[in-house]
Order: structure tokens, then C-alpha cells, then sequence
């Protein structure tokens, strides 16, 4: 099973996360929040490429996302790296044969080489509201992975029936590809959307909750 399995949502309960985010008295944080929800939960977005989605990532006329092998960081203090990378930067320094500075110029960049890629956004329309209003008001999304993380626990704390663990950043990855598997993605296309080097992790996600051996029986009975 996948480390984060436990936090997987079912289809009721991200409803019911949603919920929790209208539930938010500020109505700037209660869209951001619902941003956070449905890029990590449907699109299956890494924390990491959250944080750092940009406007020019979008393709509104074909409705997908790009996400580059390559996007200066901005995002810390005075247009430096956010807290993300400089993190990132950190871990390599004592094993690369790069330079800090050196380093520092390559972030933000995607966790591997797969992980830049297309993700359509079409099948939802909701997902494509959410996407509009941070094109609009903050050209993508403007805080930090700290700030991620308070949108989604706002949303936890307020949502019916949840705990506040119920789920995480990573945990929506999670539900996302739970989800779109459920619903017959095949193995391939599943590869290509979340960016994972092998097939053997699309293959965790093809029954994780049952769906597809539900859908198969109601297709025979």
C-alpha cells in the first residue's frame, strides 16, 4: 500500500472537506482553501508544485497545466527561495559537487525528471473556478508551504465527520490518484498525470478502495 494510505479520503468524506471549507469565516482564506483542497485532491498536485504553481503554468485553452522542469523561486523574502527550497538546497549541498549558489539556481524544480508534466484540469469544473481565481487575484498561488498546510487544517477543523488528521498535503495527492483510478484511468495515463517513474506506483492505486472491482461487477450484473 501507498505510506500515505492511510490518508486517502473517500469520495464522501473530500465532500465533506470541501464543506469544511465554506465553513471558513474569511472569505479570501475559505477560497484558498478550497484551492488547496481540489488542485492537492483532484489534480493530484505535489505539495512542492502547489506552492510554486504560477499563472504561466496554465494553459487556459487547453485546459491543462504545465508544470516546467524549471521555475525560478521567488517566493522567499525580498523575491528570494521560499523556506521549500532553501530546505531542498540544503539537503544537497553536502552530496552534490555543486556549490550553494550554484544550487540555489535551480529551484524550484519538480522532484524528478517525470514530475514535469501536463495535467488536464477539464473534467472539473470546480477546479477550473479555483484555478481562475487564483489567476486572478494572486497569478497563482502566492504562500507558503506553511500557509498550505493552515488552509488545509482550517478546512479539516471545520469539515463534518473529519478529524483533524484525517488527511495532509501528500494525503491529497493520494485521494487524487484513488480517485481518478477508481474511475477507470488505466495504469499509463495514471503514470503520466501524477509523474511517477514507474508503473509499480500506478499500480498501487488501481483498487485501493474497491471502486474498480465495484464498477466491474455493476458492469456484469
Amino acid at each position: 500500500m501507498p505510506p500515505t494510505y492511510e490518508k486517502v479520503l473517500t469520495e464522501r468524506e473530500f465532500e465533506r472537506l470541501i464543506e469544511g471549507t465554506y465553513r471558513i469565516d474569511s472569505p479570501n482564506e475559505s477560497l484558498e482553501a478550497r484551492a488547496a483542497v481540489l488542485i492537492g485532491g483532484r489534480l493530484g498536485m505535489r505539495p512542492g508544485e502547489v506552492t510554486h504553481l504560477d499563472s504561466s503554468w496554465i494553459d487556459w485553452k487547453r485546459q491543462m497545466i504545465r508544470v516546467p522542469s524549471h521555475d525560478q523561486c521567488t517566493k522567499g523574502r525580498n523575491g528570494g527561495l521560499c523556506g521549500y527550497c532553501r530546505q531542498a538546497v540544503q539537503k544537497q549541498v553536502s552530496s552534490s559537487e555543486q556549490g550553494a549558489n550554484e544550487l540555489r539556481q535551480q529551484y524550484w524544480q519538480p522532484k524528478t525528471d517525470a514530475a514535469a508534466r501536463v495535467i488536464p484540469f477539464h473534467f472539473s469544473s470546480r477546479v477550473h473556478v479555483t484555478l481562475e481565481y487564483l489567476d486572478r487575484e494572486h497569478d497563482g498561488w502566492p504562500y507558503s508551504f506553511s500557509t498550505l498546510q493552515r488552509r488545509l487544517r482550517s478546512a479539516l477543523d471545520r469539515a463534518p465527520e473529519l478529524k483533524p488528521g484525517s488527511t495532509s498535503p501528500h494525503g491529497l495527492r493520494a485521494t487524487a490518484a484513488s480517485y481518478h483510478a477508481g474511475r477507470g484511468l488505466d495504469m499509463p495515463a495514471l503514470r503520466s498525470m501524477f509523474g511517477w517513474r514507474d508503473i509499480e506506483t500506478a499500480k498501487q492505486y488501481m483498487n485501493l478502495d474497491g471502486s474498480r472491482t465495484r464498477r466491474a461487477l455493476s458492469s456484469i450484473h
